[in-house]
């Protein structure tokens, strides 16, 4: 099959059309054709040699939708011809967290490209239990963004946050994937966003999503703004998708407030004061993955209408190197989706 190989670390150059063998399938497998896969900020920083302990001569990508074409030979739940997206992580399936529905928290979780083959390819090999049908209504191309980044912000806002209706949201990088998306949801839970980007072009699409108001902060300086426009009261809730601004954002948010890490696209240490937390009595969690619940409920939330994804471009697999280049340079308002030979 074709799959795109990072062949070494470094600039998106690094990412070479191959021929390479089409994956095997074990016994409860899914082998799924892809017809859809989504470039993430996450490929970059892989690409790039990044991420500790992610190795080069892989394929990239988890974010993937497709059609089954054959399965393993203990498969009950899929047949030939299933439209499905996939859960971005591997799982035991039997270990506390997984019996208890936090497969995102399974030990032996394993990430695609880094312990498995990825999805920038023909085909990807799937477990069976983590290949999520696809509403009729919903196209691949939306659907590969059902768990990351639409999921993933789900998780964040929801599960994490507990972000209710009439409170204030402080959402950064907000022209980002993440951010477009975790605008719409809180919106959708009756919640007050304020978005901030670093680009005012982008500032009347945030407020077509449902940003109630957008600051423009293109050197990462938002706090002042941000507490100015709440009335010197701070948000209730903030998305951290960067992590180099985390003191940015605690600053900006309120007595009690609930501040969920999601991204660390420059991975460094930063800034953090005791006495800030311990004052506002703040509370400040990491989040990841969703679980597979909150898969299922992401397709569902596409499917209604509630969410849309938020798509910049379609471009063939081949183009890889140059949709790793656009997102790289911030020339991209959404997701840019790879499809096609």
């Amino acid at each position: 099959m074709k799959a795109i190989i990072l062949s070494d670390f470094g600039d998106p150059s690094q990412l070479k059309v191959e021929e390479v063998p089409t994956p095997v399938l074990g016994t409860h497998d899914v082998l799924v054709q892809v017809k859809a896969a989504g470039v993430c900020h996450h490929d970059l920083l892989h690409r790039a040699g990044k991420l500790t302990g992610a190795p080069k001569g892989v394929i990239l990508g988890h974010e993937v939708a497709g059609r089954i074409v054959a399965i393993g030979p203990a498969v009950t739940r899929h047949q030939v011809g299933d439209r499905v997206t996939g859960y971005q992580r591997r799982f035991c399936g039997q270990c506390r967290d997984c019996l208890r529905g936090r497969q995102d928290l399974c030990r032996a979780v394993s990430l695609p490209a880094v312990d498995t083959e990825g999805a920038y390819a023909e085909y990807i090999r799937l477990p069976a239990v983590s290949a999520i049908r696809i509403p009729d209504n919903v196209t691949y191309q939306q659907a590969a963004l059902a768990s990351c980044p639409i999921g993933t912000a789900m998780r964040a806002l929801v599960s994490q946050a507990g972000l209710t209706a009439g409170e204030t949201v402080l959402i950064n990088g907000a022209s980002g994937g993440l951010g477009i998306h975790q605008i719409q949801i809180a919106r959708a839970l009756g919640a007050h966003v304020i978005a901030v980007t670093g680009d005012a072009a982008k500032a009347s699409r945030l407020k077509e999503l449902g940003a109630s108001s957008v600051v423009v902060a293109p050197d990462g300086n938002y706090s002042a703004e941000v507490w100015n426009r709440t009335s010197k009261h701070g948000v209730d809730v903030a998305m951290e998708n960067l992590g180099f601004t985390l003191s940015q954002t605690l600053r900006a948010t309120g007595m009690g407030g609930r501040i969920v890490v999601l991204g660390n696209i420059i991975p460094k240490a930063v800034e953090v004061s005791p006495g800030l937390l311990i004052g506002r009595r703040l509370r400040v969690q990491g989040s990841g993955s969703a679980t597979l619940d909150e898969v299922s409920q992401s397709l569902a939330m596409i499917s209604s209408g509630i969410v849309t994804p938020q798509i910049d471009r379609i471009m063939p697999f081949t183009q890889a190197a140059q949709a790793h280049a656009l997102l790289e340079s911030r020339q991209v308002h959404g997701r840019i989706i790879l499809s096609e030979w």
